[in-house]
């Protein structure tokens, strides 16, 4: 019998060669569903002929004032940047992070508190995939887990309490509606290619042990901020924590849950707050601005004409830093591989050395998020300084953006850039919207003539001039956004670090 709220997957073709009473599985049915669907998307694409053809470009939201603008004033293309200012207030969700001050006895309660709730995740994930694995049917409801409080999850129960059980059902079910929402885009070919369609799975490491967490309601907790202590209701517990909430002390911010979890590189234990806010505008201008996103240059920026005066900004971000990173602690972890692969190596100095490649790992990772938010942060400063009111950033659609090898997205992820782009232009009341960039490097910004690609990074028209690839690309974006290109260009250049962003010399550019 199904459980409420589940949902039966159609079933698509491939069926021949098959006996007439047997069943494919989940698995199956989805990988046949996302083939079929991007085949389809292809051959959609190529209606219209040539790929980019104006008709055939679709610009996609990317933050919440985006969502609103295209509401209120359609597509950006025609209705310009100025038309953004008509939107004044949205709430959108954010958290604040909180270093966990613990003890002993706190360290064993939240491990005890967390497991139960891993073993809640783990059971009913694994009963939802069995379900649709086996019979294709995807059990997104949150009463199919609560009615089990009494029966499978009694111990579970008793020990979170009755909001903080009904908390974690929700968070379950939260997962599966949106694995439900993959597979709907995967079937209307709204998905690329490097995006995989795969069923929650379980919270566990590598060595197959539980990763705790604690899900806490929003009317369970309470946040003292001059005591500095974080009040768990049901358990008539405080814990101190460290660090100053951005979000949740803002007028009107509204408490959300609570999520704590284990990093078991820094041994410590983090609190995370959702909150819900309301954000304002603040912009003077309505220019447009195209981003160009890559490896060489992190970030390629230019602006429409300024002041009439027929000359842009272009704002360049180096990869350098980046880069440097990332071959940085590759040599440290193959070092530490090399030792690892000497068989007389004793069990304690192997574990030794396993806990210095995590730390590595995470450190890598922690320099590029960094390198990321810096970056972020001083270009939409900036924009906001030359009174840009939208920004199109190009994405390369159809192609496998995270394809692992040197010198690809192993190096830094072109989704946790784009993101980080459009969350922070969003604190700041500017629209991000993507552009497909495809062609842009190959077609003149100024004559839509072919270039010829020269070294260092140029790119020279038949017409005479010569200029920046990643200028020409953004310039690009920003025409297929209904941007004007502007004549001539002022080049800012930038270093991004994982402490700052660094300005480089100023220099001049013409590429009429």
């Amino acid at each position: 019998m199904e459980e409420k709220g589940s949902k039966r997957t159609r079933r698509g073709p491939g069926a021949a060669g098959r006996s007439p009473g047997a069943k494919r599985s989940g698995r199956e049915r989805t990988e046949n569903n996302v083939k079929r669907n991007k085949a389809e998307s292809k051959k959609k694409r190529n209606r219209n002929g040539k790929s980019g053809s104006e008709n055939e470009i679709e610009i996609v939201p990317l933050n919440a004032w985006a969502r609103l603008l295209l509401e209120l004033c359609g597509d950006p293309r025609t209705s310009g940047g100025s038309g953004a200012q008509a939107v004044q207030r949205v709430r959108v969700q954010r958290s604040d992070t909180l270093r966990l001050l613990t003890t002993p006895e706190l360290d064993d309660f939240l491990r005890r508190v967390g497991d139960a709730t891993a073993r809640l995740i783990n059971m009913e994930n694994f009963r939802r995939r069995k379900l649709f694995f086996e019979t294709g049917r995807i059990d997104y409801s949150y009463e199919s887990a609560w009615r089990r409080r009494f029966a499978d999850y009694f111990d579970i129960y008793k020990l979170l309490g009755s909001k903080n059980f009904a908390e974690a059902c929700r968070l379950i079910s939260e997962q599966w509606k949106s694995f439900l929402g993959m597979l709907k885009a995967a079937k209307e070919g709204r998905l690329e290619p490097w995006q995989k369609v795969r069923p929650p799975g379980y919270r566990k490491d590598k060595d197959g042990q539980r990763v705790p967490i604690v899900v806490v309601r929003f009317d369970n907790y309470r946040v003292d901020m001059e005591r500095k202590m974080l009040r768990l209701g049901y358990w008539n517990i405080e814990v101190p924590f460290k660090g100053e909430p951005r979000w949740l002390t803002k007028l009107g911010a509204k408490q959300g849950r609570l999520i704590i979890t284990y990093d078991p590189v820094k041994k410590r234990w983090y609190a995370r707050v959702s909150v819900e806010v309301a954000l304002e505008r603040r912009l003077n201008g309505g220019l447009k601005a195209g981003i160009d996103l890559g490896r060489e240059r992190l970030i390629a920026l230019v602006t429409e004409p300024i002041n009439g005066s027929g000359e842009g900004v272009a704002l360049l971000y180096r990869g350098g830093p980046l880069k440097a990173d990332y071959f940085y602690f590759e040599r440290r972890i193959a070092e530490i591989d090399r030792m690892l692969s000497d068989p007389k190596l004793e069990e304690a100095d192997r574990a030794v050395l396993k806990e210095m490649r995590r730390r590595l790992y995470e450190k890598r990772r922690k320099h590029r998020e960094q390198i990321f938010a810096n970056s972020a942060a001083h270009l939409v400063r900036v924009c906001g300084e030359l009174g840009v009111a939208v920004l199109l950033l190009g994405y390369p659609r159809g192609i496998a953006q995270d394809k692992p090898g040197k010198g690809n997205t192993n190096m830094w992820s072109y989704r946790k850039l784009e993101q980080r782009i459009a969350v922070t232009a969003e604190n700041r009341g500017i629209p991000v919207f993507k552009i497909p960039e495809d062609g842009t490097s190959k077609v003149c910004a100024r004559h839509g003539c072919e270039v010829v690609r020269k070294p260092r990074g140029l790119v020279r028209c038949p017409y005479g001039h010569t200029m920046h690839s990643d200028v020409n690309a953004a310039m690009n974006i920003l025409a297929r956004g209904g941007g004007k290109v502007p004549a001539r260009v002022k080049v800012l250049s930038f270093i991004p670090t994982a402490s700052k962003v660094i300005a480089v010399n100023e220099k001049s550019s013409n590429p009429a």
